[in-house]
């Protein structure tokens, strides 16, 4: 893959339910290619993934510059297991390297898995961010196809609840499991988040979990981005 692509950061903000501030943002990698049209960034990382050298290269770069450009309070990062591991041992990881000098706080968001050697690597990946004082989120958490790790579900600091349950939570067995996600959350004192709000039904449903904030386009007009750099 010829590395000709321009790239950005898009800040979408995290909200807290009760008090409806922004209170710290989602930094997501934003790609155009050469004629200046918009990329999908799942599309963009897929073909990555096929050179982990390439993968990091890019994580770090996109990651250096959501940190630089940050507005203020928190800021959620996601990193990729294999673009970490290819950075080679924690004490001489150039993403984890990265993240330790930010000048603000920063929470990096790890994915659900999907097969166990993903959970083996994510678990280890969490565990590295955490020793060096860094908050996790664990991203996704019931999203279709992933697999979540009780472990990893005791370990983090935040849990961001993927868009799905927005629909599920109609049903009363999945309705059942959500709300024993969330109850276990309050009781290990996790913070909780609710992705994908877009209405003032999903915004009612976050009430009725008692999440701590909601992230989605219903707050749109608080995005920022960065400018595309090469």
């Amino acid at each position: 893959m010829v590395l000709d692509r321009r790239f950005g950061i898009e800040y979408q903000p995290v909200v807290d339910l009760a008090s409806g501030q922004t209170v710290g943002h989602e930094a997501l990698a934003r790609f155009r290619d050469g004629r200046g049209c918009a990329m999908s960034p799942p599309a963009v990382f897929a073909r990555l993934h096929r050179e982990p050298s390439l993968l990091l290269h890019v994580e770090l770069e996109t990651t250096r510059l959501a940190l630089e450009r940050a507005p203020a309070g928190p800021i959620y990062v996601n990193i990729d297991p294999d673009s970490f591991h290819a950075g080679g041992v924690a004490g001489e990881n150039a993403l984890l390297e990265a993240l330790s000098a930010a000048v603000g706080p920063v929470v990096v968001e790890a994915i659900e898995t999907t097969s166990l050697s993903d959970s083996l690597r994510g678990g280890a990946m969490v565990r590295a961010i955490r020793a060096r004082g860094i908050a996790v989120a664990l991203d996704d958490v019931g999203a279709p196809g992933g697999l979540l790790s009780l472990e990893l579900l005791a370990e983090v600091d935040v849990l961001k609840l993927d868009r799905s349950w927005l629909t599920r939570a109609q049903d009363p067995r999945s309705r059942a499991v959500l709300d024993a996600i969330s109850a276990l959350a309050r009781r290990l004192g996790t913070r909780t988040v609710l992705e994908g709000v877009e209405t003032a039904a999903h915004m009612a449903l976050a009430r009725e979990l008692c999440v701590d904030a909601v992230q989605g386009f219903l707050f749109r007009d608080r995005f920022q981005a960065s400018h595309i750099v090469p």
